[in-house]
């Protein structure tokens, strides 16, 4: 059975995409991003990661760690959402130099 999940939580996210997780979709909300997942044991990993059982190759789950950040940097772009971390900038991300 398939199973969705949404998270905010990147770290959360990546290791469940290491686990075999397929990223559904990125919505931005109130400076927030809300990653949702599916997969077949998702509910079974989500339980593992919350336990601290799981087990993960160290650099596949750098990589969709890095890959995400990207994608949550990029989704709150593209709603020109402010970053919480700089409340005193005036643009949300300077434009991304070619």
């Amino acid at each position: 059975m398939v199973h969705e999940l949404e998270t905010g939580d990147v770290f959360r996210a990546a290791y469940l995409v290491s686990q075999g997780g397929r990223l559904v979709k990125a919505t931005a909300s109130g400076g927030h991003v809300v990653l949702t997942l599916s997969g077949e044991a998702l509910d079974l990993e989500d339980q593992k990661y919350r336990k601290a059982a799981g087990l993960v190759e160290p650099l596949t789950l750098k990589e969709n760690l890095n890959r995400l950040r990207d994608l949550v940097k990029e989704t709150l772009r593209n709603n020109n959402t402010p970053d919480r971390r700089l409340p005193h900038a005036h643009a949300a991300y300077p434009a991304r130099r070619a």
